[in-house]
């Protein structure tokens, strides 16, 4: 690969049959932002999407948890005049009319991996639960309303993050004649997120559809083959106990040594039963496989597949191949240039797997209980052994304020309340456990007829749909900011 510069901006150039196609790609995402400015980043590109024209045959732009990215291919003349468009409309940002701009822009087109399947998926939960409200911990809250964001901050997000030194360019071939007039700026360090601290293994309850596991480990394909085994594991297990569950894999870039893994369990279809089982399955088969070590012919299919990655999609349904998938293995070299760390660091040796033993295996495997959480659904009590269960802070002291009840057809049986103060608002549940929530750092999202109470500092949510009167309450005394609409959760 080589490197050049266009305009201030780093320029790297793979020699890739076909039509040309690029990638412009910026060093921030939606971990660069804060609670109160949760969407911010794809407020941006929703704002050049809307000036900039389409004159590429092909265009595309991501906004990614590791990737903020507007892409093109075409004639190598459109794709010079897609990417100085794309610029010069950044220069100019703010727009004067930028609030009526981002007015039927839509918070869903921002991926954030699995995630993105909304308030209660068990990614988002495990994600908050150990960063906080900070870096990856983000990921589970909605954006705030696009219209609620200034100029001025606009303004100070783009000449921070969408600057010249702060961009790389790839391209598949050699550049055109090509202008890329972005302001100036420097290349933008992101710092490395704190975590929660654990002295082992621990689960805990909160408002998610299923069980979940995460872990942190070593930036390395080794550790992604464990995982596929687990997996494959898991979802012969769910089967066999008549459990109606998806597993799937996750996996986030925290740091150049370490990554946040995660193996996400998911219903198959609404209300399916049987969760605090599910979770059960998930430990003991981590367990197992520590304990016991993969077996050689899983160790060898894993390095297969290692060695043999799957074509694209598109090739495996054997349609015309799609122009910007051949951006895609430059995908690391932009990552690993602008984040220092990537998503697909590469195996080495290649070989490196099936020279592994069993007995190293267990070793990597064993390291990842240091930092093994696990979240079930509120309500459960699975068997967890070697997990100590680590609940939300708590007190006995009720706060003064209003005192609010469930619903009438509810309230049987239910001797939960939630009282709303001054500056803080604490559900109370039926043992007389009072989980404080101070108002400075509340959230309360809304969908439909349904409210949802956050404590981002916890990570934790709980449902007060039953306490419509006090959900009114809190709207009216939560800056405007505070108050969400859950985009992507899906009843």
């Amino acid at each position: 690969m080589r490197r050049g510069e266009i305009d201030g901006v780093t320029v790297f150039e793979e020699n890739l049959p076909g039509p040309l196609a690029g990638v412009l790609s910026f060093g921030c995402d939606p971990c660069d932002e804060d609670l109160d400015t949760i969407g911010l980043t794809h407020a941006v590109q929703e704002l050049v999407l809307r000036a900039a024209p389409y004159v590429a045959e092909e265009c595309e732009q991501v906004t990614y948890l590791g990737e903020t990215s507007f892409s093109a291919a075409g004639p190598s003349e459109q794709v010079a005049e897609h990417f100085a468009a794309v610029c010069s409309v950044i220069e100019c940002l703010p727009p004067a009319n930028f609030a009526d701009a981002l007015a039927n822009a839509d918070p869903g087109d921002r991926y954030l991996g699995q995630a993105d399947d909304g308030l209660l998926d068990p990614w988002g939960s495990l994600l908050a639960r150990r960063y906080g409200p900070r870096g990856p911990g983000l990921a589970r809250w909605p954006v705030v309303e696009y219209r609620l964001f200034t100029a001025d901050e606009i303004g100070r997000y783009v000449r921070r993050f969408f600057t010249a030194g702060n961009a790389v360019l790839a391209l598949t071939a050699a550049p055109p004649a090509m202008n890329l007039p972005l302001p100036a700026g420097p290349r933008v360090t992101h710092p490395v997120p704190p975590v929660r601290h654990q002295t082992g293994a621990v689960w805990y309850s909160d408002e998610v559809r299923a069980a979940g596991l995460a872990f942190r480990a070593e930036a390395d394909p080794v550790v992604s083959a464990l995982l596929v085994v687990l997996k494959s594991r898991v979802d012969v297990a769910l089967a066999g106990a008549g459990l109606s569950y998806w597993a799937y894999l996750e996996s986030l870039p925290i740091e150049a040594a370490q990554h946040e893994f995660g193996l996400i369990l998911r219903p198959k279809r609404t209300k399916a039963k049987g969760s605090g089982a599910a979770a059960e399955i998930l430990w003991t088969e981590l367990q197992r496989l520590i304990r016991e070590g993969p077996s050689r012919a899983e160790l060898d299919r894993e390095a297969a597949r290692l060695e043999a990655p799957p074509a694209p999609l598109r090739q495996r349904m054997k349609e015309p191949p799609n122009m910007l998938e051949r951006l895609y293995p430059l995908r690391t070299d932009i990552q690993q240039e602008l984040f220092g760390t990537t998503d697909f660091p590469p195996l080495d040796p290649p070989d490196r797997l099936r020279r592994f033993t069993l007995e190293a295996a267990r070793d990597v495997l064993a390291r990842w209980l240091s930092s093994a959480m696990l979240v079930v659904p509120r309500g459960e009590q699975p068997d967890l052994p070697g997990a100590d269960e680590q609940t939300c802070p708590t007190g006995t002291m009720r706060p003064s304020g209003e005192v609010y009840r469930p619903g009438l057809l509810k309230r049987l049986g239910d001797k939960s309340t939630l009282v709303v103060g001054a500056d803080s608002v604490a559900t109370v549940d039926g043992g007389g456990n009072v989980h404080t929530v101070p108002l400075v750092d509340a959230l309360l999202i809304e969908k439909d007829d349904r409210f949802w109470l956050a404590h981002p500092g916890h990570g934790c949510v709980t449902d007060v749909s039953g306490y419509s009167d006090a959900a009114a309450k809190l709207h009216a005394a939560l800056p405007p900011r505070r108050v969400r609409q859950e985009h992507r959760f899906a009843t």
